[in-house]
C-alpha cells in the first residue's frame, strides 16, 4: 500500500509542476544537512532556467524523486545534462538529461 501511496504523492507532486504550480515538500534524510533538514519546509517551482548551485528536484526512478544542488551543467552528443551533490555527500550523483530536473528549490523554511 506504501508504495502506491508513494506512486500517487509522486505523480500529484510532478502534475502540479507541469501544470505551473507550485508545491511545497517536507525534507526528510540527511543528504542536504545543513542546508536542508528533516522536516523543513521546501518550496519548489517549475524549472523555467537552472545554473550552478541550484537546488533542484531531480526525477530518480519512477516513485523517486532526490532534492540536491547543481554542480555542473554540459552538453554531451548534442544533449544538455546537469550533475547533481547533496551537500552532506562526498561524491556527486551521476549525470542526468536535464529532463529529468522537474522542480527549482526557491524557499527552505526551517522546521527548528
Amino acid at each position: 500500500m506504501e508504495s502506491n501511496l508513494t506512486h500517487f504523492a509522486v505523480e500529484m507532486l510532478l502534475d502540479a509542476l507541469q501544470q505551473g504550480q507550485s508545491v511545497v515538500m517536507y525534507g526528510t534524510g540527511t543528504s542536504m544537512q545543513p542546508t536542508i533538514n528533516e522536516g523543513d519546509a521546501i518550496t519548489v517551482v517549475p524549472p523555467k532556467s537552472i545554473k550552478v548551485g541550484d537546488i533542484v528536484v531531480i526525477l530518480l526512478g519512477h516513485d523517486s524523486l532526490v532534492v540536491h544542488r547543481v554542480i555542473d551543467i554540459g552538453a554531451r552528443e548534442g544533449r544538455v545534462y546537469v550533475q547533481t551533490k547533496g551537500d552532506n555527500k562526498d561524491r556527486p550523483d551521476p549525470r542526468r538529461a536535464i529532463d529529468f530536473v522537474k522542480g527549482k528549490v526557491v524557499k527552505i523554511e526551517k522546521f527548528n
